[in-house]
């Protein structure tokens, strides 16, 4: 099914779609979904429904509404270090590209040399961190250490901060040689 869209009464504008599973074994899923869901989805956030009428599609703005009202609400994704809401145990705020670091990455032209060189440094870190052993994850706690000391200071182009801020490009990255790069 295509995803649809709609703005409920307060001007959300929700994004819906079905969410089917590969597989129908229980485990992974909270229950009730093990059938598949309807996803609400949100800047503010998300909600599954389950069991869904089968001819939402075809549903008014306002019926879609009301199945959203009355889908519970998910829990964000969670990753290692974070609470159920997604924020860091130790207090710290999330981490996120500033939004006018984000705006220089995407002027960056894809062979920028400033961006060269951010990757470049970190594909050399993780072959190191490798070769010596180090834990992926304790890797990357020392990459982004090393990455704001080099890159985040006076005369340094905004286009290497912002490369260097870019968590979700220096993981990849990073993943790319630690795990993939022959030895």
């Amino acid at each position: 099914m295509a995803p649809r869209r709609f703005a409920d009464s307060a001007g959300t504008v929700w994004e819906v779609f079905e969410v089917h599973r590969a597989t129908g074994a229980p485990r992974g899923v909270s229950p009730g979904l093990e059938q598949g869901w309807l996803s609400f989805v949100s800047a503010s956030g998300k909600r599954r429904l389950a069991p869904f009428p089968p001819a939402w599609e075809a549903a008014s703005d306002g019926e879609l509404e009301r199945l959203c009202t009355t889908a519970r609400i998910a829990a964000p994704a969670r990753y290692p270090g974070t609470d159920r809401r997604g924020t860091p145990r130790d207090g710290s705020a999330p981490e996120r590209v500033p939004d006018a670091a984000r705006a220089v990455m995407e002027e960056a032209p894809m062979e920028d040399p400033d961006v060269s060189a951010v990757r470049d440094a970190v594909r050399e870190f993780a072959r190191k961190a490798r070769a010596a052993k180090l834990p992926a994850v304790e890797a990357l706690v020392r990459l982004k250490a090393v990455l704001t000391s080099r890159f985040c200071g006076e005369g340094v182009s905004p286009r290497a901060a912002a490369a260097a801020l870019d968590l979700r490009r220096v993981r990849r990255w990073f993943v790319e040689s630690y795990y993939f790069e022959p030895r």
